[in-house]
């Protein structure tokens, strides 16, 4: 499925090709909505346009170019094997790759966010098969892991560990807030100190209902009143909705030495500017962390934690087939269920 520039979708046939030396061709088992593909299909996201959306997926290994492969924690991999993998890729010989900060690698979206039109066709997961290319990060899956499961590892659970690594050690165990209860905000819980107290806002009572069934949780419907221009209830505020106004609810919210985490907010457009008063951040004494992307370990790190028992599993999860594409997008939009998937070969069990 791709989308097209000012918004909706075309449904295109293309042929399969070999996969690339080194990479792999998926057969896409099952693919979740994620709110950047809602933004691409409505025409408003500032950079994608015309490209293959779905990107939180995971797949079967249905064809290689024959040499040897291996998944992030050194497992050989072959035809036949379940996996996710990253959406970008990690080339390792840039600037960001040699400084560590593979999260940042120059040519991450290379392969990713074209159109179908480009070869090798297959570069999105709404579509029945993904060709993964030689960089992209991939996990093998464990046998019996429920693909409901897995196609959360990347991602919403990856990203949010990442947000959860990115917090002060100093604050780890203080009161937190998360404003928004998607999947990325309620990874975050998961993957978060046990010691510490959750708070997740949202404005959409089905999504607060979910967070209320997360332990650790605590669902709001309002934050609390702002405690004066520099006081503040939480150690960490992470902003894990899209809306711009939440970088000012943060600030509002965050204790003066706290810390303000910046996951949610990913749009450039004109249209998505806040006013604030900057030298509240200084009087705070505030540090701001933004976090894009992830590391390798943030994504064998989700596989381990989706392999255990974790509320993730609790989140709820409506089905679609790629036919039904539209009515899935519009269901994700309406935050109807935690998370919408759309199961390209639904005679096989999305398998």
């Amino acid at each position: 499925m791709n989308a097209l520039a000012g918004g909706g979708l075309e449904r295109r046939e293309h042929a399969l090709l070999p996969p690339r030396p080194g990479g792999a061709l998926l057969a896409v088992e099952r693919a979740n909505i994620c709110g950047s593909d809602v933004h691409v299909w409505r025409g408003g996201h500032p950079t994608l346009h015309d490209c293959v959306l779905g990107h939180e997926f995971v797949g079967r290994i249905v064809r290689t170019d024959g040499s040897p492969m291996v998944d992030a924690r050194g497992e050989p991999l072959s035809e036949g094997d379940r996996l996710v993998c990253t959406y970008f890729r990690v080339c390792g010989t840039c600037v960001m790759c040699v400084l560590g900060r593979t999260h940042l690698c120059e040519h991450a979206y290379d392969s990713w966010a074209h159109s179908s039109l480009r070869r090798p066709h297959f570069r999105g997961a709404f579509a029945s098969h993904y060709q993964m290319h030689p960089e992209q990060i991939r996990v093998k899956i464990p046998p019996g892991m429920p693909g409901e499961l897995a196609a959360l590892a990347n991602c919403a659970v990856a990203q949010g560990l990442a947000v959860v690594d990115a917090i002060r050690p100093d604050l780890v165990d203080g009161p937190c807030l998360v404003i928004g209860a998607g999947a990325l905000g309620l990874a975050t819980v998961a993957g978060g100190s046990a010691m510490a107290t959750w708070d997740v806002y949202d404005r959409v009572p089905a999504r607060r209902r979910i967070a209320a069934r997360f332990p650790n949780a605590r669902p709001l419907h309002e934050v609390p009143p702002p405690a004066g221009t520099l006081g503040g209830v939480y150690d960490v505020v992470v902003v894990a909705a899209g809306s711009a106004e939440s970088f000012v609810t943060a600030l509002e919210q965050v204790r003066p030495g706290g810390q303000i985490i910046m996951m949610g907010i990913i749009n450039t457009r004109p249209t998505d500017t806040v006013s604030f008063t900057p030298g509240v951040l200084t009087r705070k004494g505030v540090t701001v962390t933004s976090v894009i992307r992830y590391h390798q370990r943030h994504l064998i790190a989700a596989v381990d934690l989706l392999s255990g028992p974790t509320p993730l599993r609790e989140i709820p999860l409506a089905e679609f087939t790629l036919d039904d594409i539209d009515d899935a997008l519009a269901a994700a939009e309406r935050h109807e269920s935690g998370r919408v998937s759309l199961v390209p070969h639904p005679d096989k069990g999305g398998r």
